[in-house]
């Protein structure tokens, strides 16, 4: 009878594998450690990253690092963290540079993605992202990275075609669903319905894991179902693998639909936060619901109210630095909206000394001259700002010449951008369009609301109305959007 009930239960647990297993993803990249625990933490770092539990990604990295100090492509890894400082993104990576002689071939070409990033170069990223698939064919992480190269270089049919093969390769591993959700809610041209599909598969292999509610919520608030938006986001904390990014999402919902309960929402995710980063996004988010209710002076005392609190936060001087970096952008954006152009003009002056004081330390090359491009961008975006077109025109065309040899075809994206908002402003919107659509990557909505602006002055009113619609229901929440959201509405309800 033992032995009877043994192989019953021997059975059962067979089953029970096997039917789990049909859900299991088995894409591993090949790695040159010897340490199997080490490829483990590895592997689950990278699900970590994607999911946004840094925190836990690193974590498993530096463990991996422990078991095998020169795990090579755990340091590429730990290199693209967004939690880093610049000082500890140099020190990864340089650290990798040093261990390339231990690295495979696979990895080799990981590490020469790594570097085009810093190089700014995607010609090398696309040469290398093709060559990995040439070693790889059969793995889905490889079509997945040709996808993001494809998306980099706004190539959205191709990166779509890279996320299928990825699926194809393997349809349980759950990142392309994510990947594909997201082409499809932000890449052209849009599909909702698609969207919500892939969205739906991730959910359904991660159940448990509040992210993949989260997904869902952003298809739904994409459709500017809000409040459907905001009760799937609910669910992803019910989930609770991640409060802090359940309830930061739901206040993102809210500041469309309810400034005052938003702010309850991101008190929340500051009191789950298990850290000082991520206690720190939603109050930025607070100074949004403000923008959003066009109250910019009470965003600005939350911005101030940030400032004078920073010292409290438990960050390296290095990073308090990068964060007052951050504030005074924040405050150059508020002030240069509401005509205060003489403050704007003191925090950017501020901004970029501590931008150059960090980019001076840097281990990249490129660091220095591109914080002088990125100032001198954000100064002819002032000079615009104040109405001073032709000095704005000055200063762009030395942006121009500044990353013209980049190796990168978004390289005039920002200046294409601003020199279209010159021209509209000026009273000369057919030039400005014929900038803002040379811009390869068009998905900045800021600029998206300008462009509007040129075709509604050029006369294709149908053309504008569909570019204010967009605008006043995109509903993904950041600084730059919450001036012109309002401005779109306005220009939807003139008719």
């Amino acid at each position: 009878m033992s032995r009877i009930y043994n192989i019953y239960i021997f059975i059962v647990i067979t089953l029970f594998s096997y039917n789990c297993g049909t859900n299991v993803s088995d894409t591993k990249i090949p790695l040159s450690t010897e340490s199997i625990d080490a490829k483990d933490l590895y592997h689950q770092a990278l699900h970590l990253k994607d999911i946004f539990r840094e925190y836990e990604a690193r974590d498993r990295l530096l463990k991996a690092i422990d078991l095998d100090n020169n795990f090579g492509s755990a340091y590429i890894l730990l290199s693209t963290l967004d939690i880093n400082t610049g000082s500890e993104t140099d020190k990864y990576y340089e650290k990798a540079l040093s261990l390339s002689g231990n690295l495979n071939e696979v990895e080799k070409c990981f590490l020469e993605i790594r570097t085009s990033y810093r190089d700014n170069d995607t010609e090398k990223r696309l040469q290398y992202s093709k060559k990995l698939l040439d070693l790889i064919p059969n793995n889905a992480i490889a079509h997945e990275r040709m996808a993001s190269t494809y998306w980099e270089l706004s190539k959205v049919e191709e990166s779509r075609k890279s996320l299928m093969k990825a699926i194809e390769k393997d349809n349980n591993f759950v990142s392309p669903y994510r990947r594909l959700t997201n082409n499809y809610l932000f890449g052209e041209p849009k599909d909702y319905l698609l969207a919500e599909k892939y969205a739906a598969k991730a959910l359904a292999l991660k159940k448990n894991e509040s992210f993949y509610h989260v997904l869902l919520g952003d298809v739904y608030r994409a459709q500017n179902k809000l409040e459907k938006a905001a009760e799937k986001y609910d669910d992803a904390y019910e989930a609770g693998t991640n409060n802090w990014l359940s309830a930061a999402k739901a206040g993102h919902a809210y500041t469309m639909i309810n400034p005052p309960e938003a702010r309850k929402r991101f008190d929340q995710a500051i009191k789950d936060a298990k850290t000082s980063d991520q206690s720190i996004g939603p109050e930025y988010a607070k100074v949004y619901t403000y923008l959003h209710e066009n109250d910019f002076s009470k965003g600005y005392s939350q911005l101030i109210r940030l400032k004078d609190n920073l010292h409290s936060y438990s960050f390296s001087e290095e990073k308090k630095q990068e964060e007052m970096s951050d504030i005074l952008w924040h405050e150059y954006f508020i002030k240069a909206h509401t005509g205060e152009h003489d403050i704007a003009k003191k925090s950017l002056k501020e901004m970029k000394k501590i931008n150059l004081d960090i980019a001076k330390k840097s281990m990249n090359k490129r660091a220095v001259n591109n914080t002088e491009s990125g100032a001198l961008w954000l100064e002819s975006h002032l000079e615009i700002m104040k109405g001073d077109y032709e000095l704005a025109k000055k200063k762009l065309e030395k942006l121009k010449g500044m990353v013209a040899n980049e190796n990168n075809p978004q390289k005039f994206d920002g200046y294409h951008n601003l020199m279209g908002m010159t021209n509209l402003m000026s009273g000369n919107p057919e030039s400005g369009i014929e900038h803002f659509e040379k811009v390869v990557n068009q998905r900045n909505i800021y600029f998206t609301y300008f462009k509007g602006l040129a075709y509604k002055a050029s006369g294709n009113q149908d053309k504008a109305k569909e570019l204010f619609q967009y605008v006043a229901t995109f509903n993904f929440n950041n600084l730059i959007y919450a001036p012109v959201r309002n401005r779109a509405i306005k220009e939807i309800e003139k008719g």
